[in-house]
């Protein structure tokens, strides 16, 4: 398996997919994707969306690459057949089943579940990583960063304890939205929850350290109407952290958690680029009687102090805007283009470093 420099996570919605279906190909080399498993659009044949049409846009993407496979939980995007893969009896018996027989051929790293109050579940979840570590060489497990030292070390003990066959875990350490809480607060809750892990070094493959800053409101927080700037912060705790260990990068590609669900007619154009240093976004936003997105695109170009282009997908669809003929002009696809060109920046930054 690949040393992997970046572990971006997304779930599998239609514009997160499709930044991932247009990075360059030899940018899968350094990355590993988390793939939070939705329901597609609703049809009048599946009025409750189908995870399988994800699963098979996954696949085509990955192209029989490896990638870890957890299931979202939100109430948005869940349906029964997710809540059915989250039920626990017979050691994940459903979930082990969907991994390893009905998608066998895709290179699947699975999310082991766990639950903030184990209770009875903890058996299953030692059941199933006992059964799956015996058919993958890695497993996934995803923990909130703040649990501190013990709890860390007393939900991954039984775990890392079960592990047949050499298989080792990515551990994922996982802040969510971080950009209301000071920064230095934040690395100090990595740290502590990275010691829980110390003992544990020897079934842990990576650990991974995981958050997302990008606003809601992009424009309060940078402070102009057609243009602005702010801070992003994933960048700054990733470095606190790793000053003290051995971490590995991860975020929300620039996606808010919040997922808010932008109405038709509501929305003003905006095009947003993350700077190369990994510290700020700036962007360029005017109202569709203003020039909408294809001014956007003109501005971003003209602004050579916070646009490079990076010879990515994202850059053509900006060049193609600035010469008024977009590809798009909804917020869904222009979150695709910002995605595509921050992917970028994370994967130049980290092979500075490496």
């Amino acid at each position: 398996m690949n040393k992997f420099l970046y572990f971006p996570m997304i779930k599998t919605r239609d514009s997160e997919l499709r930044c991932f279906a247009n990075i360059k190909e030899g940018d899968f080399n350094d990355l590993l994707p988390i793939y939070e498993l939705t329901k597609s659009r609703k049809t009048k044949k599946t009025p409750d969306g189908d995870i399988y049409r994800r699963m098979k846009q996954i696949g085509a993407i990955q192209n029989g690459r490896p990638f870890i496979l957890d299931l979202c939980t939100d109430p948005k995007y869940i349906n029964p057949q997710i809540e059915q893969l989250l039920s626990p009896h017979f050691g994940f018996k459903d979930w082990q089943y969907f991994v390893f027989d009905l998608h066998n051929e895709l290179n699947i790293i699975p999310m082991i579940h766990i639950y903030e109050d184990q209770g009875g579940v903890a058996e299953e979840v030692e059941a199933f990583v006992d059964a799956a570590s015996q058919r993958t060489p890695f497993l996934a497990v995803r923990l909130p960063y703040d649990l501190g030292r013990e709890d860390v070390a007393r939900y991954l003990e039984p775990i890392i304890s079960a592990l047949k066959n050499g298989c080792k875990i990515y551990v994922v350490l996982d802040a969510g939205f971080v950009r209301n809480d000071p920064v230095s607060d934040i690395v100090d809750e990595f740290l502590d929850s990275y010691e829980g892990l110390v003992d544990l070094k020897y079934g842990i493959e990576d650990v991974v350290i995981m958050s997302t800053s990008f606003p809601s409101t992009p424009a309060k927080e940078g402070g102009g109407d057609s243009k602005g700037q702010f801070d992003i912060f994933e960048e700054n705790i990733y470095q606190g952290v790793v000053e003290e260990h051995n971490v590995k990068y991860g975020d929300y590609v620039s996606i808010n958690t919040e997922q808010i669900e932008i109405k038709g007619g509501t929305f003003v154009p905006r095009i947003d680029v993350a700077a190369e240093n990994g510290f700020s976004f700036s962007y360029k936003r005017y109202r569709r009687n203003r020039g909408g997105y294809v001014l956007c695109a003109k501005e971003t170009i003209k602004d050579t102090g916070n646009y490079t282009p990076l010879g990515t997908w994202a850059d053509e669809e900006i060049k193609l805007a600035a010469n008024d003929s977009p590809s798009g002009i909804s917020p869904a696809f222009w979150i695709s283009v910002r995605m595509n060109y921050y992917i970028e920046t994370r994967l130049r930054l980290r092979r500075s470093s490496n």
